[in-house]
Parts: C-alpha cells; sequence; structure tokens
C-alpha cells in the first residue's frame, strides 16, 4: 500500500500484516471449485449460505462459508467466473502484498456476517466479497485490459462502473434489507478508498 491511501491505514494493517495469507487467488479458486463439485452432487445451495437464525440456532460452523458463484451452473461460466476470481485476487495480492489483500477480504467477510446479522437474511458471503473485490480491480488497474469471454478487451475501470452501476440500481430499486446489506457490505470498500476517490473527484 503507498501514500495514497491514509497513514492510520497503512499502520494499521501493517500491524495485522501477520494475518496474510499467501497465494489466497488459488486457495480460493480451488474452495469456488470444491464447492461447484458438491453442488454437482447434489447439495442444495441453501447449504452454501450463511443463515444467522441456524447459527443462532447452534449451527456454528455456517461462519465458514464456501465460495460459490451465484447462479452459475453453466461449466463453461463457472471455468470463467473461477478464473476472472483468481485473477482479481492474485492481482491485488501483486500490488498489495498477502497482509493487506487478507485483511480487506477478511474485513469484507465480517462485514457481510454483520450484514446478515442486522437485516437477519441468509447471505451468499462471498457474493458480496467477490463485487468488492471487482471495485479494487478497477481502482487500483484502472486502464488494465481485460479479454472478456477471452475475446473483447475491456479496461478493468468500466468494468467496475457497470458492478458499481449494478450494486446502484440494487440500492434505489431494494427493500430496506437489501439496502442495509449493501452499504455495510461496501464499508471495507469506502473506509480503504474513500479518500483516494474524494481526491480523484476533485482533480
Amino acid at each position: 500500500m503507498d501514500e495514497r491511501f491514509p497513514k492510520w491505514l497503512r499502520i494499521a494493517v501493517h500491524k495485522l500484516n501477520f494475518l496474510g495469507i499467501m497465494n489466497l487467488g488459488p486457495l480460493i479458486a480451488g474452495l469456488m471449485i470444491l464447492a461447484f463439485i458438491a453442488r454437482m452432487t447434489g447439495a442444495p445451495y441453501e447449504r452454501f449460505l450463511f443463515d444467522p437464525a441456524l447459527v443462532l440456532e447452534g449451527e456454528w460452523w455456517r461462519i465458514f462459508a464456501f465460495p460459490i458463484p451465484q447462479g452459475v451452473e453453466n461449466p463453461l461460466f463457472f471455468v470463467l467466473f473461477v478464473y476472472f476470481a483468481y485473477f482479481i485476487f492474485s492481482a491485488v495480492e501483486e500490488q498489495w502484498g498477502p497482509g493487506p489483500t487478507t485483511v480487506f477480504t477478511l474485513l469484507s467477510y465480517l462485514s457481510a456476517l454483520a450484514a446478515s446479522f442486522v437485516t437477519g437474511e441468509p447471505l451468499s458471503i462471498w457474493f458480496y466479497i467477490l463485487q468488492t473485490m471487482g471495485l479494487v480491480f478497477g481502482t487500483l488497474f484502472p486502464n488494465f485490459e481485460i479479454l472478456f469471454m477471452f475475446v473483447l478487451p475491456v479496461k478493468a475501470k468500466w468494468l467496475a462502473l457497470i458492478d458499481a452501476g449494478f450494486i446502484m440500481v440494487r440500492l434505489l430499486t431494494g427493500g430496506a434489507s437489501t439496502q442495509i446489506i449493501i452499504v455495510i457490505t461496501l464499508v471495507p470498500y469506502f473506509l480503504f478508498f474513500g479518500p483516494m476517490l474524494v481526491h480523484y473527484l476533485k482533480m
């Protein structure tokens, strides 16, 4: 992390550097593949959701949610999704290092858990983590070109803006629970990138 981030944040993240997990991208991609295999062998999608009511009833292991793409059943689209997750996590880790990347991912995870407890809604925790990481990637590497579907070159900033557009639509059209979930799950992103975004707007 460089001078674009607040000094207090860099100090805090540095103190938590011991939490760093090397090669977080391959690890998450591997967990996605395991979860997808479980889905294909008959495990219901609900088993992969974090349900605060069930946790309070004693199913504490649900806190450790497996990353599974929401609504992705086609194997081809699944491969593309896993590659995208692997790529953005690996790119962010290369830029930041394992410590800050792990800390940010952990904060995103905890914010999704908090949103689920506040609203009482079952959530796909990793859907919101990957959504936030898409914004992170687009902010850190705005001009990086990605071959969408391995064919169409698209700059990361446009993918991030599309991601932000979908978030805004859901924020404006969703119910109170959806709005609360979106706001809480975006807290880590604005905590890290809020000052940078304000600087860009001033520029």
